[in-house]
């Protein structure tokens, strides 16, 4: 974690500064909460970029953290699907086993949000420039991806994600929830740890 300059100090003390006569709320052990937010944290929010970090085992799950403002001033925060990440070794996403996703050309057996593991339906299919995969997930969610061949292995052509295109949320939440299914156990209360970075 970064620590920050006197400069960035400074101007996150100038947010919470507490208005004369505002009674000090770290005396009391109640907690208020106002829908109105003032103007310098409205805008500070509308603007975060934060990830809430939690780890089970080896693997730390990067949840995307937003806080929506709605036109009467209160702020919803909301959390995405995480991207898994596993720290065993090099720290790479987390890539699923045993999968039999469909495409026209292609059957994915593998899958992470930054590559895929294909077998081509076609022996004389080329790999040497980039594919478009579109497929549907079990739930019919569509998803469509731009991937590079990266190597030919004996379990099929490894191959790098260069952009989601459509149905990147969807993805995301479907590898998280594969990755509890098979890690169940992970997800008792007692192993998670977080973070808000």
């Amino acid at each position: 974690m970064s620590h920050l300059s006197e400069q960035e100090l400074s101007f996150f003390n100038s947010l919470f500064e507490a208005e004369h006569g505002v009674k000090d709320l770290t005396t009391d052990t109640k907690i208020s909460v106002n829908f109105n937010l003032p103007d310098k944290l409205n805008g500070l929010l509308n603007n975060a970029k934060l990830t809430l970090l939690a780890e089970v085992g080896i693997y730390q799950l990067w949840f995307p953290l937003e806080f929506i403002v709605d036109d009467k001033g209160q702020v919803t925060p909301t959390l995405s699907a995480p991207e898994v990440i596993d720290t065993k070794g090099i720290e790479r996403s987390w890539r699923t086993p045993n999968l039999e996703l469909q495409t026209e050309q292609y059957l994915i057996i593998s899958l992470s949000s930054t590559g895929v593991l294909l077998q081509p339906k076609n022996a004389e299919e080329t790999l040497d420039k980039e594919i478009l995969l579109a497929f549907n997930l079990p739930n019919n969610e569509h998803v469509v991806i731009s991937a590079k061949p990266v190597r030919v292995t004996s379990n099929g052509v490894a191959a790098k994600i260069e952009k989601i295109c459509e149905g990147e949320d969807a993805m995301r939440q479907y590898l998280f929830d594969i990755h509890k299914h098979h890690h169940a156990k992970l997800y008792e209360e007692e192993n998670i740890t977080t973070d808000l970075i």
